[in-house]
């Protein structure tokens, strides 16, 4: 599975006017209300918010990685957004946050942690995060990950 298998262009918000992580999570869980893979919003909302009160999911260097556990999904989900301006998400390096990639699931944690540790994988070399700032269409940033998947997926071969 890849992450082009479960983002799709309904759920990729560039240049989201959010001003604030809270704001933004909400956002992007209507994405997936409105894609039908969320049952309900506010469910998933407050397993999200839960979570970052547990530990900040901003990571360092401008990204998030938000995500929860939640039955008010189905399967796996997964939304991608780039606010209009960096925000404020209490990340480990104390910078903002430009990338944010939210990551839900209704089943064991095994999935959710695999597509994270994709996630991660996949942003290691900076040059995605390179494309997904310049991005200007949500098919453009599909296009970016699937081809650094498909640039790693050689380098393993």
């Amino acid at each position: 599975m890849t992450l082009t298998d479960l983002l799709t262009a309904d759920c990729i918000q560039l240049d989201a006017p959010a001003l604030h992580k809270e704001e933004l999570i909400g956002v992007l869980v209507d994405c997936f209300a409105r894609a039908g893979s969320a049952r309900a919003s506010a469910p998933v909302v407050r397993a999200l918010l839960d979570r970052e009160a547990v530990m900040s999911t901003g990571i360092g260097g401008g990204i998030a990685l938000p995500h929860a556990q939640s039955p008010a999904v189905e399967g796996l989900t997964v939304a991608f957004a780039r606010p209009k301006e960096p925000i404020e998400f209490a990340a480990l390096d104390g910078n903002p946050v430009s990338l944010v990639f939210l990551v839900v699931g209704s089943g064991d944690r095994t999935g959710l942690m695999r597509v994270l540790t994709h996630i991660s994988r996949i942003l290691h070399s900076g040059e995605l995060k390179k494309k997904l700032l310049k991005a200007r269409s949500p098919e453009e940033v599909l296009r970016a990950i699937r081809g650094e998947e498909g640039r790693l997926k050689l380098e393993t071969t």
